[in-house]
């Protein structure tokens, strides 16, 4: 219990810390103090909101069930930022252009600015995200429960639904604290922004030292790690052509369509210059995120009892070396992990959700029109701190009815694909001067109805949403109706 005890104080004070640091770096931007702020530093530091619970905790999961399979979610987005640049420059050039606030404005604005074409991306987003909300929700409370005395007279039970309640509120609050106390025309936030970047120090420093520890602390150097790798049967190159070539495709799309990666991507920008430093930097600071992902998995294998949750060996090989505090300084890094994706999410989908949905229904029931006042600013306000409860809410839902046993990395997948579907949109509209408002939605609402049907119903398991003769012949008994 004191061991609980103490994480939860450590969660505060951590939380305390970054509410801080947004503080001071707003009042220095109001003040005109704030030019270290637009350092392409801090733009490359604030892309590692990628690097989510999934990567910090289920990269090394991915790894102990599949293998080097695992780089292929940081193959993609680097391929993005070396390969693409003049993609994401040429959607940098016409968020600003268009004054995009989120990639459902972006969309909408290269169709003729379709407000109807906005509230369909809008939804589909906020659904696709859905399930990578709750993975954050699973990782943190999966390392709550790391840190709880199985046996004893200190034991303690901890109910996961319970957990992951206390988990979303407390996201909640940390995401409307940080991401709705002001509202910017542009929609840029440089206090949240410096935020995700401290916390992106705090989770690259979490898993280098969980791995120099087990490297050298538990391994016994270099040689003897690699020696263990070889003869581990995760260290066999075994490569599936077709996931070889889908995976890497699924994250680099994923890293330019997600909500949250469009507002750092694209709105956050103030200088599309800081692209190239981010082309440099951005693949560095991935590879050191992956660097001691293979140890720690093999490590993790060897000396933890068989059954051991391989998401958790990121805490759980510290805790079972008696390194406490180093779990600890882990446990924070994939606090981090969660919170920063929690947060630019829920406050990039609540943008959305107000601007595109909320503010025009109220805007058609003010009698004689509205203009712009304090009245509005307080709708606003409260439309974004609602969708954020709301988000939330369907986060924590998902992870109830689901179940929460699928592996971190299987649930990830399932929101890559789900954001990919606005690709063939976003592309059609900047390239190709034949694409159509009816045929992006067409596109649109086909890509989100296989995706709802073959991906995300499924995912609850079998006779949840779908029954098992579903499963077995297909819906209606056509066989090619099998959702998978």
């Amino acid at each position: 219990m004191a061991t609980l005890n103490l994480l939860i104080l450590a969660c505060l004070g951590y939380v305390a810390l970054l509410f801080l640091v947004a503080f001071a770096a707003e009042r220095a931007a109001l003040r005109g103090q704030g030019g270290w702020l637009r350092s392409p530093l801090v733009y490359t530091l604030s892309l590692s909101v990628y690097c989510t619970g999934w990567t910090f905790y289920g990269a090394v999961g991915y790894a102990a069930r599949s293998g080097m399979e695992y780089v292929t979610i940081y193959l993609g987005p680097t391929l993005v930022v070396i390969g693409w640049w003049w993609l994401l420059r040429k959607l940098v050039r016409i968020g600003r252009a268009q004054r995009a606030t989120s990639i459902a404005d972006l969309i909408s604005s290269l169709y003729g600015k379709s407000n109807l074409l906005a509230i369909v991306v809008t939804l589909m987003a906020v659904v696709g995200v859905t399930p990578y909300i709750a993975l954050q929700l699973q990782s943190v409370a999966l390392s709550v429960t790391a840190f709880a005395p199985p046996s004893g007279p200190d034991a303690v039970t901890i109910d996961r639904e319970s957990s992951g309640f206390w988990v979303a509120l407390g996201l909640a609050l940390f995401a409307i604290l940080f991401g709705t106390r002001n509202l910017n025309a542009n929609e840029r936030h440089h206090g949240v922004v410096i935020a995700i970047a401290l916390e992106a120090v705090v989770k690259l420093l979490a898993l280098l030292a969980v791995g120099i520890f087990v490297v050298w602390g538990v391994a016994g150097g270099v040689s003897q790690i690699m020696t263990q790798i070889d003869a581990s049967p995760i260290g066999e190159w075994q490569m599936d052509r077709s996931r070889w070539s889908t995976l890497p495709l699924l994250s680099a799309i994923a890293f330019i369509c997600l909500p949250r990666m469009f507002q750092v991507l694209v709105v956050e920008n103030d200088d599309e210059r800081h692209l190239h430093t981010a082309a440099g930097a951005f693949p560095l600071y991935l590879m050191l995120m992956s660097l001691f992902v293979l140890p720690i998995a093999v490590t993790g294998l060897q000396i933890m009892p068989a059954g051991t949750n391989p998401d958790l060996f990121v805490l759980t090989v510290p805790l079972a070396q008696g390194q406490d505090g180093l779990a600890l300084f882990s446990f924070l890094g994939g606090f981090s992990s969660a919170t920063s994706m929690v947060i630019v999410a829920t406050l990039a989908l609540s943008t959305m959700v107000s601007n595109h949905i909320v503010m025009p229904i109220w805007f058609s029931l003010r009698s004689g029109g509205a203009s712009v006042s304090g009245d509005v600013r307080n709708v606003i306000i409260l439309a974004r701190r609602l969708s954020i409860c709301g988000i939330l809410a369907l986060g924590y839902a998902y992870y109830v009815f689901s179940g929460g046993s699928s592996a971190l990395a299987a649930i990830g997948l399932i929101s890559f694909a789900g954001v990919a579907q606005f690709m063939p949109a976003m592309l059609g509209g900047i390239f190709w001067r034949g694409a159509t408002r009816t045929g992006a939605m067409a596109g649109l609402i086909t890509g989100f109805a296989v995706w709802f049907y073959t991906m995300l119903l499924p995912s609850f398991g079998t006779g949840v949403l779908l029954s098992a003769e579903t499963f077995e012949s297909g819906l209606f008994g056509w066989s090619w109706l099998r959702p998978q």
